[in-house]
């Protein structure tokens, strides 16, 4: 009786001592982790779409729950550009239309622009369009509606005004703006979407966007 009674302590210590099992994620809570899990190998691994296994294997939960909460693949990154757009895409057409000084304006402009594309969640979500580009173009065309083509058509209504008061002499406002962020984005992000470099910092898209800002500006003042 003795034996079977020590037995007994044995294993309700070893029971008490026991980790708990892990709760189960709930439908929202597996979701997110999911997306998680697919943006963070996306920066780290540097690809455009991590495999489902890695996927899985960081958020927990099998191929099924890919398929159950995205329909997908191509669900998920779906999902995970959207996401990320709504993240990164205000900040591109921040200050577009603010009143004031015009080179005050672009320079902000172009400072939250290039700092946008060039970070960790700008550079995956440029991947996620590229690829997308080759499966669906519609994707990819609202993309474009959705984010820079709403900040070139903010700006343009903010040359628009600078036109009208004599500042800049332009004939297409809007084609303009369209070739004032292409001048913004440049090298860095090409480079960026290439991975050849890292983020630039503080002082280089200083430099960058003055030397943008004072071409541009010199190329529009009036004659």
């Amino acid at each position: 009786m003795h034996q079977g009674k020590g037995a007994d302590e044995t294993v309700k210590r070893q029971t008490s001592g026991a980790a708990p099992k892990p709760r189960r994620m709930n439908a929202a809570e597996r979701h997110a982790a999911l997306l998680r899990a697919a943006r963070e190998l996306s920066i780290e691994q540097g690809v455009m779409a991590p495999s489902l296994d890695a996927i899985i294997q960081r958020a927990g939960g099998s191929r099924r729950s890919i398929y159950t909460e995205f329909g997908g693949k191509d669900g998920l990154r779906d999902a995970l550009m959207a996401e990320i757009s709504a993240e990164v895409l205000p900040a591109t057409t921040l200050d577009a239309r603010q009143e004031g000084d015009l080179r005050a304006t672009l320079k902000q402009f172009a400072r939250n622009l290039i700092a946008t594309l060039t970070s960790a969640h700008g550079t995956v979500l440029s991947w996620i369009i590229l690829q997308g580009v080759f499966f669906s173009p519609e994707r990819a065309r609202n993309f474009l509606e959705q984010g820079p083509g709403r900040g070139a058509k903010l700006l343009a209504e903010r040359l628009e005004v600078a036109r009208a008061q004599g500042e800049i002499e332009v004939r297409d406002c809007l084609a303009a703006a369209n070739l004032f962020i292409g001048m913004v984005r440049g090298n860095l992000y090409l480079e960026r979407v290439l991975q050849l470099r890292p983020p630039p910092g503080e002082e280089e898209i200083e430099a960058h966007v003055d030397t943008v800002v004072d071409i541009f500006l010199n190329g529009l003042r009036p004659r």
